[in-house]
């Protein structure tokens, strides 16, 4: 189901069905919210950890609640293998501040063998101060999972209901670092695939 990774939303007065009404109103079928949210049967329960060490990611994970899918900041190549590998760790997010070489071929082919996701935020292509390096870290990290096809989610990263971007918008913002129209299509319905892989047959003779 088309999901919006919505990770930035920090008005208290906004209630987490007022989230998702938005979200649905702009063509999204569930949105994943940093906030328990029982009452709201689209939201999706997310953890985001911004870690500085390993060791702090590690004990963040483990104590992630539970229900919650986590969502770790990435940082450098050693940090991000090591996040990729850490069970409970279902996407990495933060790519526009990603350092130079920070996610290699070597980190792509083990986050497609872990079925960990990368998350593009439209709010930083929006942000002006964020928006070049967003492009740049988000177009190579496109060039990576055209070719190991690790999944790739999509957030507004919105952090307002008037932050939430409809779908016409998510595609023409795509556009800019080079998504197709099937490829974002694809990153919009990543998180049930990360989430509820499909599990492989085996055919015994």
């Amino acid at each position: 189901m088309i999901t919006d990774v919505c990770l930035s939303i920090s008005d208290t007065s906004v209630s987490a069905s007022g989230i998702c009404a938005e979200a649905k109103r702009n063509g999204w079928g569930k949105t994943a919210l940093t906030i328990s949210a029982p009452e709201c049967e689209d939201a999706l329960y997310c953890v985001r950890i911004r870690a500085e060490t390993s060791k702090e990611l590690q004990n963040a994970v483990r104590s992630a609640p539970r229900g919650a899918f986590v969502i770790a900041d990435a940082k450098d190549n050693s940090f991000n293998r090591f996040a990729i590998t850490q069970k409970g760790v279902s996407f990495l997010a933060g790519l526009d501040k990603l350092p130079k070489g920070g996610f290699d071929h070597i980190t792509a082919k083990l986050a497609a063998e872990k079925n960990v996701g990368l998350v593009i935020e439209l709010s930083a292509i929006i942000d002006y101060r964020t928006r070049r390096n967003a492009l740049s870290s988000y177009a190579d990290c496109l060039k990576l999972q055209r070719k190991y096809k690790f999944p790739l989610a999509i957030a507004s990263g919105a952090k307002t209901l008037s932050g939430i971007r409809n779908l016409y918008e998510t595609e023409a913002l795509c556009a800019l670092f080079g998504m197709t129209h099937a490829e974002v299509y694809q990153a919009l319905n990543a998180v049930d695939a990360v989430l509820h892989p499909k599990k492989s047959v085996e055919v015994v003779s």
